[in-house]
């Protein structure tokens, strides 16, 4: 599971995570390979949405991992340890922040990085990840996003590079502490750290606007919400924050 014995940056890129999957298919890729670009002009989001930054001011990279070997069902640990490597990186530069279930970070209500993971499957096993992550970094407006980066929170002018190795460094470290078998320790740290977390508040789905508290999450990444006593059980989409 360690990454970063292999740096590619790239000046200009339509997705690093495209780009990685076109390595991937020539087989020309080595697992733990972090690819990293300048500007990524086409950059994809969580199912289908987009992720836009601006060029040269934040952090857009991807990284792949080949030999998983984790079962479909327990998918979400890869989320969760991504996640879990972002807020570890986040405190080292003294930024408190949370994880937006399912892999947003939030620091306050305000989104600061987003994470996309694209897994290929063979038999039932996740075979290999392509795990991409955008880090506004450097950024000091966002018009019509309710975002915020480093620099907003602490004026300080960071280095890329510098933020992208201290990345790699909380990722290695976070995955040599936990096993992708143990479910339960990486979903409680995950829990620990999740943004709203046991808190009455409102959300919206389909049928209108409740109140309800997030209390779980499940194995295949589906987070559970109790609603007037009942568990409400939501998948990606299907659900919105108020």
């Amino acid at each position: 599971m360690k990454i970063g014995n292999k740096i590619v940056r790239l000046a200009s890129v339509d997705s690093t995570n495209n780009y990685i999957a076109n390595l991937v298919k020539e087989r020309e890729i080595a697992s733990g390979t972090v690819v990293l670009a300048d500007e990524q002009f086409s950059g994809k989001g969580q199912r289908g949405s987009e992720w836009t930054t601006n060029a040269g001011e934040n952090l857009t990279f991807s990284f792949f991992l080949d030999n998983v070997n984790l079962s479909v069902e327990n998918q979400f640990v890869l989320t969760q340890l991504v996640s879990l490597s972002l807020i570890e990186l986040l405190e080292k530069l003294d930024v408190k922040a949370k994880i937006k279930w399912p892999n947003d970070i939030y620091i306050d209500s305000k989104k600061v990085a987003g994470v996309l993971i694209e897994n290929q499957l063979s038999f039932g096993q996740i075979k290999s990840s392509i795990i991409g992550i955008g880090l506004n970094v450097n950024q000091k407006e966002f018009e019509g996003f309710n975002a915020t980066s480093l620099f907003l929170e602490n004026e300080v002018h960071h280095s890329l590079m510098d933020i992208l190795l201290s990345f790699i460094d909380s990722f290695n470290k976070i995955a040599s502490q936990y096993s992708l078998n143990a479910t339960s320790r990486i979903k409680e740290e995950y829990l620990k750290n999740l943004y709203l977390f046991e808190q009455e508040v409102f959300f919206e789905d389909d049928n209108g606007r409740f109140t309800g508290r997030i209390f779980d999450v499940l194995p295949s990444g589906k987070i559970l919400i109790a609603v007037n006593g009942f568990d409400r059980e939501y998948d990606l989409k299907e659900i919105r924050f108020l």
